[in-house]
């Protein structure tokens, strides 16, 4: 008898580790899910359906995600095109079509006319995409993405997320105002502000006295046998001035002409922004890659 209601004692206690796990399972899947699937349909809405910050990684502390996410609302709201960021743990399919796709059907075509970039973090494959649309994909040139993403690399891989982040939005204040200035950030972009130019008076400065001091130094080495004379006796030729007669014949005179090449007929290397097609059938810019 004492037997058999020790089995019933650990018959109930089994029944009752399993209902516990079965309720907390639900809750660790939400925390760990695949977010493949961030937009309730493959509709355009009409009205942006989500916040310019969405950390579903949480890779940002609540202190950072309010400082990031008021910086991510002025700096849209001053350039008139939405700058959004998004982090993952997982995604489903490509993750330049996910991007392409959030932005799509979470609504940020609504504001702007359509311009906007977003920023993504996948963080089980370690990928980043950029998704660009209207405006923002010739603000943001093939070239500006890959110098931006020099910029943001060293704090992804360090994993210092926030300060990957607030570089992403002053360079996209960069960009934008640039775009405005009507110089986008390409190939042929030629930083004219006072900044870069005395950074270049400061380089020129310093080569110009490298290459003046190196001679020196080498005519200073080669004098280091030389001593002083106290007279002239050391420097007169004893056996007398002999000067013989020396004439110039000329004989004949050619001209040599070599053709300087044109450089306005050289083909550069290419700039602007390459574009796709998303599921929506819209039309994007943007880049991805590894971290």
């Amino acid at each position: 008898m004492k037997k058999i209601k020790q089995i019933k004692k650990y018959i109930a206690l089994a029944i009752m580790s399993v209902l516990l796990i079965t309720m907390l399972m639900p809750a660790t899947a939400s925390a760990y899910s695949s977010d493949s699937e961030l937009w309730d349909s493959y509709t355009m809405p009409s009205k942006r359906q989500k916040e310019r910050l969405l950390d579903n990684a949480e890779l940002l502390s609540s202190s950072e995600k309010d400082a990031l996410l008021q910086s991510l609302n002025f700096m849209s709201n001053k350039h008139s095109s939405n700058i959004a960021i998004l982090t993952v743990y997982d995604h489903s399919g490509s993750i330049q079509d996910f991007a392409d796709d959030y932005f799509d059907y979470n609504g940020f075509q609504a504001d702007f006319n359509g311009s906007g970039i977003l920023f993504m973090l996948s963080m089980s494959t370690r990928e980043w995409a950029i998704s660009t649309h209207g405006s923002a994909a010739y603000a943001f040139t093939d070239y500006g993405q890959e110098k931006l993403m020099d910029d943001m690399l060293p704090y992804l891989s360090d994993g210092d997320y926030y300060e990957a982040f607030d570089t992403f939005v002053n360079v996209a204040d960069r960009y934008f105002t640039l775009y405005e200035q009507g110089t986008p950030y390409d190939v042929d972009y030629k930083d004219t502000s006072p900044a870069a130019l005395f950074r270049a008076f400061l380089i020129c400065l310093l080569i110009g006295f490298g290459v003046a001091l190196i001679p020196l130094i080498l005519m200073k080495m080669d004098l280091t046998s030389v001593h002083k004379n106290l007279n002239a006796a050391g420097y007169q030729i004893h056996n007398g001035i002999h000067m013989t007669l020396h004439t110039d014949t000329y004989l004949r005179s050619s001209t040599s002409r070599t053709p300087i090449a044109d450089n306005s007929s050289r083909s550069g290397g290419g700039g602007g922004s390459s574009m796709h097609i998303s599921s929506s059938g819209s039309s994007h810019g943007g880049s991805h890659g590894h971290f």
